[in-house]
């Protein structure tokens, strides 16, 4: 069921922002095919987007964390610092965007370039999600059956796993 329902209605980052709602679960970020250069991801229904990442809002009883609190705040409102998704987006997009990057205790984009980021996302990408209250439950699984190309965590038998890797670490070793 829950596979199902994150392959239903998607929503504009905008819209996103008012509708996600702050309880715990599972969430999807769709884009347009062509979008990530080099990635392609399984079609959604409408034919008109591909899956690129799947993530979960409370990794497990004592979290607090809600859609809204990951989605919003992580991922919409965040940086590359506070996103797995953006960090990833980020590897794949900033050489050929020319975005700049520094390095903390990991690469972090410069504040115009997650600027750059999140106009490039409220372009590109639309998002699903369903409730759950136990999401940690079925993370591995829906990742399993979806194929998200993005997800590095349970899908190391993606064939795009490697490319997302080594995006990463030149993306990594570029900041340093």
């Amino acid at each position: 069921m829950t596979v199902v329902e994150l392959r239903v209605d998607l929503v504009t980052v905008d819209r996103a922002r008012e509708l996600v709602p702050a309880e715990p679960g599972l969430y999807a970020w769709w884009s347009r095919p062509g979008a990530l250069p080099g990635v392609a991801g399984p079609r959604h229904p409408d034919g008109e987007h591909e899956l690129l990442y799947v993530g979960l809002a409370r990794s497990g009883p004592s979290s607090g964390a809600t859609l809204r609190s990951r989605v919003v705040g992580n991922h919409i409102r965040g940086t590359t610092g506070q996103s797995t998704l953006r960090r990833s987006l980020a590897s794949l997009l900033h050489e050929g965007e020319g975005w700049r990057s520094t390095f903390t205790d990991r690469p972090l984009l410069v504040p115009d370039d997650e600027l750059r980021l999140n106009a490039w996302m409220q372009e590109h990408l639309a998002l699903s999600w369903v409730v759950h209250e136990q999401p940690w439950t079925v993370e591995a699984e829906v990742i399993g059956k979806l194929a998200p190309p993005l997800n590095q965590s349970a899908n190391s038998s993606h064939p795009l796993y490697q490319h997302v890797r080594e995006a990463r670490r030149r993306w990594r070793e570029a900041a340093r």
